[in-house]
């Protein structure tokens, strides 16, 4: 009778996976043209549709841009067994890991775009947010890309089907090794583990150790020393970069931009500002005087949330705020520009420098943004700008 019963329930369970298995396989057809036209809609031109509509306020938490992750992954002719295991791992391990992750996945098959496939390729390894590599089958393209995604310092999750091992060179990165048996996926077993990584990620801002760091990776002829690089600032101000440029501050602490209000928000910001001061920091504070002959032409008049009055009445207020803590802290120094026009935001301390270009087609929140260690020409040439200013406004 216990035989019975048991043989019973394993049925049972077997008709529940296989259940799982037909209804998800039915609806993939959909799900794929759903996500085509979801991702086609939200890259027109190569931009998310989601903005930053905050103007001047950088270091603050914006709306959230939707993160975008770009599949590596063996495809294959339709109907191969390639194909179907690629389409298998997509489906049911990694879309419902974005799903939950609220990020837009995808594969270079699933573009149609006008333009070569390479070059779409290339931009979504170098400008999405972080890669998934697929490298069950050791398929040669797909450690091609993955080499180019690590090289340019791309988060990368990699995933291997079990029983398989990885090369020699990557067998000490981290890897999620998966199974496509039912009850696997019904338990969402390995969509749980992409979850936790894409946590881990999001807890490190993002970053990555540089592979080429120290060993002689090149830009130009100059070693880059650059370790972020993100496509907008707004990825960085959501954040907490700006905290810690405050807080690793200990001899210098230069910060330049046309309002830097959102500091006014930065949490505790007077406080710790005062306590770097007291503590022997050098404290160096430029932002515009509204009397420069170059304030109205800093501003975009295509951009209707450009308004150089209230920029002007932020400048104010700001001026107002730092006065009151440049009274009390001898180190705390702030000067107006009144000559030449900075092109930057830009916060240096004595181990890094944080840099948005101030772009005249784009909002500054979707502006680029570079972080660059002290030991890169990129760092020097930073504080040389900075230095140019504060001389000039003395």
């Amino acid at each position: 009778m216990r035989n019975r019963k048991q043989k019973t329930t394993k049925s049972k369970r077997s008709k529940k996976g296989t259940r799982f298995l037909k209804k998800t396989k039915a609806a993939r057809e959909t799900s794929a043209a759903r996500r085509n036209r979801k991702h086609n809609d939200e890259t027109v031109n190569g931009q998310s549709n989601d903005r930053l509509t905050e103007n001047t306020s950088l270091p603050v938490t914006p709306k959230r841009r939707k993160k975008k992750c770009f599949v590596i992954s063996p495809i294959g002719m339709e109907g191969t067994p390639v194909r179907e295991h690629a389409d298998d791992v997509f489906d049911y391990i990694i879309k419902p890991a974005m799903d939950r992750c609220g990020v837009d996945a995808y594969r270079s098959d699933h573009l149609d775009r006008p333009g070569k496939i390479s070059d779409q390729m290339f931009d979504a390894l170098l400008k999405d947010d972080f890669c998934i590599a697929i490298l069950t089958g050791y398929n040669p393209n797909v450690f091609y890309e993955l080499a180019i995604a690590q090289a340019a310092g791309r988060p990368v999750i990699m995933l291997m089907e079990k029983g398989n091992d990885l090369p020699f060179d990557i067998q000490d990165l981290r890897c999620v090794y998966y199974d496509l048996r039912p009850r696997s996926l019904f338990d969402n077993v390995y969509e749980n583990k992409i979850v936790e990584h894409i946590k881990n990620l999001e807890a490190t801002d993002w970053s990555v150790p540089d592979l080429l760091t120290g060993r002689g990776a090149f830009i130009g002829g100059h070693s880059t020393g650059l370790t972020t690089f993100k496509t907008t600032a707004a990825d960085y101000s959501g954040s907490s970069g700006w905290s810690r440029l405050l807080d690793e501050a200990r001899d210098v602490l230069d910060m330049m931009g046309i309002s830097l209000t959102a500091w006014k928000r930065n949490k505790g910001f007077a406080q710790r500002l005062r306590q770097k001061a007291q503590s022997g920091c050098r404290v160096r504070i430029l932002l515009m005087d509204p009397a420069n002959p170059a304030m109205d032409s800093l501003f975009n008049p295509a951009i209707p949330e450009l308004n150089s009055k209230q920029v002007e009445r932020d400048i104010e207020s700001m001026c107002e705020y730092l006065d009151l803590i440049s009274q009390e802290c001898e180190n705390v120094e702030v000067r107006q520009i009144r000559t030449g026009v900075p092109r930057i935001h830009l916060t240096c301390n004595d181990d890094r420098a944080v840099v948005i270009t101030y772009l005249y087609s784009e909002r500054s929140g979707d502006s680029p943004l570079w972080e660059c260690n002290s030991d890169s020409q990129l760092y020097g040439t930073l504080r040389q700008e900075f230095q140019a200013f504060w001389q000039a406004n003395a």
